[in-house]
């Protein structure tokens, strides 16, 4: 969950008469924070290193010591989720994982999780186990990717550190239980790097200091440049799935966005602007196939730069064409897009006040979209709903 939704939920706990949300509120103290996703924060510059088997200790759920319940292997469609507390909600199920999420992201064997210590845990149907330690943020605050991972795969991995002048690039491997750690070049901590993504057995990130950004192969440790200097020095990357990138080149940091590309390379990409008085979070996300792409659009009263915000929209876009996909959805406070369950489906939370919250489960290119989940309106506030994709929520 983005901060903007964070202070929003928040003055609707605070406020007795639940009245309407204040778009402008929102955008003047938490909508400019939506955009510092992750620039200049953190990341692992990599050369090649060994294998290591994690020596963290298995921590079993709270309630008699039993495995949490988890399916292995969601299917072609993954059910919807969300966090509260320390209990991940996973379609039916609820999973209590003894310590509090504060990110979490998902694998086709269940979930790696954050907690308030930057702790890193893996879920599975074998238990719950600490697996690593992230290296907190510093310049640009919590509100961003903490944790990474392709929900096809059994991958995840965090920015770590192995002593006080050295970061890692560690990816844990849920089939196996074993966490590789890839060594870095001149990227210490904690802002000389960042984090892009996982796709597949390839990691996206950026050595700061060098200004280089590269693709990782995680099995091998080789590494490939994906543009030269003057190319990098501000592109942004924000998904890749199936080896399509979804970015932003001379990306203004701490600012939203008025057009991306989606290409499978960054000089060959189609670059898609949007409309006037409008911009786009820069929680963009590619379906796992990469064709289609979504987000969060502010829509403003006149020049973005006044924060007279007039709505916020979840919006999808088909990347092969560019043609919107309005969805369907009712005429609620707020709609945010959030995780890919399958290649068209993507879970979308909605909240009106005083008493209705729900996961929507939407589908293009119809743009349907119907209830998959009732959450608790009652009991959601800023600091305690976390939604799939590995941001840090709470304050």
């Amino acid at each position: 969950m983005t901060n903007s939704l964070k202070d929003m939920l928040e003055d609707q706990a605070a406020s007795v008469a639940f009245q309407a949300p204040d778009l402008q509120a929102i955008a003047r103290t938490g909508g400019r924070r939506i955009r510092r996703r992750r620039a200049v924060t953190m990341l692992a510059t990599v050369t090649a290193v060994a294998l290591v088997v994690s020596t963290a200790t298995a921590l079993f759920a709270a309630g008699g010591g039993q495995r949490p319940d988890v399916a292995t292997d969601p299917g072609p469609t993954a059910p919807v989720s969300w966090a509260l507390g320390s209990t991940i909600h996973d379609g039916e199920q609820s999973i209590e994982v003894g310590h509090r999420v504060r990110a979490y992201v998902r694998t086709t064997l269940g979930f790696v999780t954050l907690d308030d210590a930057d702790n890193v845990y893996s879920v599975t149907g074998q238990g719950v186990t600490r697996i690593g330690h992230t290296v907190a943020p510093h310049s640009q605050g919590t509100d961003q990717l903490r944790l990474f991972s392709d929900p096809r795969g059994t991958l995840a991995g965090w920015l770590g550190q192995e002593d006080s002048s050295r970061l890692v690039l560690q990816v844990h491997d849920q089939a196996t239980g074993k966490t590789r750690s890839y060594g870095t070049e001149g990227a210490t901590p904690p802002d000389s790097a960042v984090f892009f993504a996982i796709d597949d057995h390839t990691a996206y990130w950026r050595n700061v200091t060098t200004e280089s950004v590269f693709a990782l192969n995680l099995d091998t440790g080789d590494q490939r440049p994906l543009a030269n200097a003057d190319q990098t020095r501000t592109l942004e990357i924000w998904s890749v799935r199936n080896g399509v990138l979804a970015f932003s080149q001379d990306h203004r940091l701490g600012g939203n966005l008025t057009s991306f590309r989606v290409g499978r390379s960054i000089t060959d990409a189609r670059e898609f602007a949007l409309a006037t008085n409008t911009e786009a979070d820069d929680q963009i996300q590619l379906s796992p196939t990469g064709a289609w792409a979504s987000y969060l659009l502010y829509e403003f009263n006149g020049p973005p730069q006044q924060d007279d915000v007039r709505a916020f929209t979840g919006q999808v876009r088909d990347t092969s064409t560019g043609d919107l996909i309005p969805l369907k959805l009712p005429n609620t406070a707020i709609a945010f897009p959030g995780a890919w369950l399958d290649n068209t489906t993507l879970q979308v939370f909605a909240y009106a006040p005083p008493q209705q919250a729900n996961m929507y489960r939407c589908t293009v290119p119809d743009g349907t979209c119907q209830i998959a989940a009732d959450l608790p309106a009652d009991k959601i506030d800023g600091n305690n709903l976390v939604l799939p994709g590995g941001n840090w929520t709470g304050s």
